[in-house]
């Protein structure tokens, strides 16, 4: 199914009532740093803490409204799962959400504060999507997918337009890569609103499946993630990788012993919290730094649900 401008457009119309239009906050120390014009995108200020919303509530709303009746299903490691969740309560509706074993805490806790039944499974894709096409059986409820569709990636573009309607001459915009529909959002967004604008992704080292899949041009499904960025372990998409291959610019690695000392030193400089995913982008941008000399650069803060009580440990 291609997605084209006019999806863009319905989507950022269809979910404006369901999601914030987040800031742009400038970032001087990295400025200084990087020798280039640099603000954050600060979508952990979403109500769930997260980007996710903005696909959640562009695909819940083009279900009719038998199909919302019977309830709302998903499989997430978080954030996604708390935007699942959040939309049926403004819905009101249920919702059944599977999620990992070794989720992160508070994003489980915030699945539930919406009012979600969580059900826990082994930590793997397979073993999560067997668990949500059972839970679609028995429930009757339609799964909503956490990044690997069309309707999913046109509400992730809203991001991206979001920035673009408030700076219209940006030369590099740069965003986490885990299942790719933020990503290749952004790419739509990019070719449609702000054609001169470069999409780069920003993967784990340890999570590489996005990169070398770009690399090569055949979508890589083999890589075990092993990555503090929790949600950047699972695998690119199809529907994801077929615009990503096409649309995006470049992926960049983050060397994984740098994600926490960058999420640490992001907070300290810029008093926003962040979680480890959010900090990848700039543990790969020191890595390519004078590609970003000169350049006005946004980067997209994906989320800001860390579990306070169990902190990654800082490493140097």
């Amino acid at each position: 199914m291609a997605i084209y401008r006019q999806d863009l457009s319905r989507a950022y119309s269809r979910t404006a009532r369901f999601r914030s239009v987040t800031p742009l906050v400038r970032v001087p120390f990295l400025e200084e740093r990087w020798k280039c014009q640099l603000y954050v995108k600060c979508d952990q200020f979403q109500e769930i803490g997260a980007f996710k919303i903005r696909g959640a509530a562009n695909f819940a709303l083009q279900l009719s409204d038998e199909e919302r009746k019977k309830g709302l299903v998903t499989h997430s490691s978080g954030n996604h799962a708390q935007a699942v969740a959040f939309m049926a309560k403004q819905l009101g509706v249920k919702a059944f959400i599977v999620m990992p074993d070794n989720s992160n805490r508070v994003k489980i806790g915030n699945a539930e504060k919406w009012g979600a039944e969580i059900s826990l499974c082994a930590p793997t894709i397979e073993a999560r999507l067997a668990a949500a096409e059972r839970l679609a059986e028995t429930t009757g409820g339609r799964i909503i997918p956490p990044f690997d569709h069309p309707w999913i990636v046109a509400g992730q573009a809203t991001c991206a337009m979001e920035v673009f309607s408030e700076w219209n001459d940006v030369d590099v915009l740069v965003a986490p890569l885990g299942g790719g529909g933020l990503l290749a959002g952004s790419a739509l967004a990019a070719k449609h609103f702000s054609n001169r604008t470069k999409i780069i992704g920003a993967e784990p080292e340890q999570a590489q499946d996005g990169y070398l899949g770009f690399t090569s041009g055949v979508r890589e499904e083999r890589v075990t993630a092993n990555t503090v960025a929790d949600g950047l372990r699972t695998t690119v998409g199809v529907t994801p990788f077929q615009i990503i291959k096409d649309e995006v610019q470049d992926v960049w690695l983050a060397p994984e012993d740098r994600i926490v000392p960058w999420m640490y030193t992001m907070w300290k400089e810029t008093k926003l919290l962040m979680e480890p995913s959010s900090a990848v982008p700039f543990a790969a941008m020191e890595e390519h730094q004078e590609k970003l000399r000169g350049k006005k650069v946004v980067v997209i803060i994906t989320g800001g649900n860390v579990d306070l009580a169990h902190l990654p440990v800082f490493s140097t």
